[in-house]
């Protein structure tokens, strides 16, 4: 009995020393990617988050001994002495939070450490950054006309045009729109088939008549080439078009269409939202298109319009031209 009881003692000190900070990360990324079927980004970031906290905390520190202190101090070191952003430390934090909750589930925590933890991190109140209609009129026209010098080929001219169109009309995210394959299209109505945030699946549309042209356009020579594979974006060689590659050759477009602020992928989108808001489009529609969650989330892009409003106001300045006509 005696040797029986030391026996079920020692499982139970190994059940408890199994779990560990990293092998229960591992096991977790593992539950998102196979049982939630969370997107690439989303488990690459999840995994990035953790590892951080597996060096700052230790790969070997039980789960269970995390508590409240530690969960200040990482957040301390975070700001205090790493100078992270808020916002990355906002994220690092809202993996923890999905870790533990998923760790309560599991029954390997008796209850999240978050649990009745206040802990809020400010963010910046800052408004998008979006082009104005005449930088984005440039840019159109450089990427059609004068994009030549900056890519190899013809193709990767109609590429680079096609992107910059793509993303000004629909709105979408360079991640989603890189991992866009072929069949996610439809020619008759110019739709795309996105897979966003949260592994949420959504409709946009490439509208309007000169759009839908472009589209046509790249996917006539885009079926000319022989791909790797059936990804939408593809370079002259037939590799895959990254989100990096993305983000150069816009920056080297930006540069040529001589707009002096950094062009990149998530600045179309804000336009994209900000001109359509400024077009009328109800803000429902906009955030379907966006793929926001939450209309809190797309309701900033309003404080964009105002400002525009209030712009164009100080143009108009009637009162002086009342008086100046009188």
């Amino acid at each position: 009995m005696e040797a029986r009881a030391e026996s079920s003692a020692r499982a139970g000190e190994c059940d408890r020393t199994t779990h560990t900070l990293g092998l229960m990360s591992e096991r977790f990324l593992e539950h998102c990617r196979i049982a939630r079927g969370l997107s690439p980004n989303t488990l690459r970031a999840y995994a990035a988050d953790l590892l951080h906290v597996q060096r700052v905390l230790g790969v070997g520190t039980e789960v269970a001994a995390i508590d409240r202190e530690t969960i200040h101090g990482y957040v301390r070191r975070l700001i205090d002495d790493e100078r992270r952003k808020a916002t990355t430390a906002r994220r690092r934090v809202a993996t923890l939070k999905v870790f533990f909750r998923w760790l309560e589930r599991e029954g390997v925590v008796t209850i999240s450490v978050f649990h009745r933890v206040d802990l809020s991190i400010r963010l910046p109140r800052r408004l998008p950054r979006a082009l104005d209609a005449g930088d984005m009129r440039r840019l159109l026209t450089c990427a059609e006309s004068r994009a030549g010098s900056l890519v190899s080929t013809a193709f990767e001219r109609q590429l680079l045009h096609f992107i910059v169109v793509v993303l000004f009309t629909t709105g979408v995210r360079i991640s989603e729109l890189v991992s866009l394959h072929m069949q996610h299209i439809s020619v008759e109505d110019g739709a795309l088939q996105i897979r966003g945030k949260g592994n949420r699946e959504r409709r946009v549309y490439v509208a309007g008549r000169d759009a839908l042209k472009v589209l046509s356009r790249y996917l006539q020579a885009r079926r000319q080439i022989e791909a790797v594979s059936d990804c939408l974006l593809v370079t002259a060689e037939g590799t895959t078009v990254s989100a990096a590659y993305v983000r150069r050759r816009l920056r080297a477009l930006g540069r040529r269409a001589e707009i002096t602020r950094p062009v990149t992928p998530h600045m179309l989108r804000h336009t994209a939202a900000t001109q359509l808001l400024e077009a009328g489009v109800d803000i429902r529609f906009v955030q379907r298109l966006l793929g926001h969650s939450s209309i809190a989330t797309t309701q900033i892009y309003t404080q964009v319009r105002d400002s525009a409003l209030r712009a164009r106001l100080v143009e108009a300045n009637t009162l002086a031209r009342i008086r100046k006509a009188g």
